[in-house]
């Protein structure tokens, strides 16, 4: 579900879920006899939603050729205090958009975002950021 001047800060919400299957290709690839989905896939997900949701707000019309980069100078805070494991049958997350910065150069978007393990908030990620600019 993606809203339009929605979520906590009334800027937009995205709202995602994946069911987990205990043969997805990230658990035999983590660490040796650690079969969990790596941290780093979680916030993957969350930057792809965010992709999405500039897509589907239509924010990248005007750009001939859009390419989505690394914002610079920007600080991610993150908190993990759980684990997607095989035995999970779902994961959700949802972004709340901060700031939406659309200039000549591109532009910038910051959120919030929370990714969950069934019922447990398991991810916090704050002040993560995606640019926008022309390839």
């Amino acid at each position: 579900m993606i809203a339009k001047n929605q979520g906590k800060y009334g800027k937009g919400y995205v709202h995602a879920h994946k069911h987990i299957k205990p043969y997805d290709w990230y658990f035999a690839c983590h660490f040796y006899q650690d079969p969990v989905m790596p941290g780093s896939l979680g916030v993957e997900a969350i930057l792809q939603a965010m992709q999405v949701f500039v897509l589907q707000q239509n924010l990248a019309d005007g750009m001939t050729n859009p390419k989505f980069v690394q914002v610079p100078n920007n600080t991610t805070n993150w908190k993990y205090r759980g684990q997607i494991l095989q035995q999970v049958d779902n994961m959700f997350l949802e972004v709340h958009v901060k700031t939406i910065d659309k200039n000549n150069q591109g532009l910038t978007l910051v959120a919030d975002a929370f990714l969950w393990n069934e019922k447990t908030r398991i991810y916090q990620v704050t002040d993560l950021a995606i640019g926008l600019v022309e390839a």
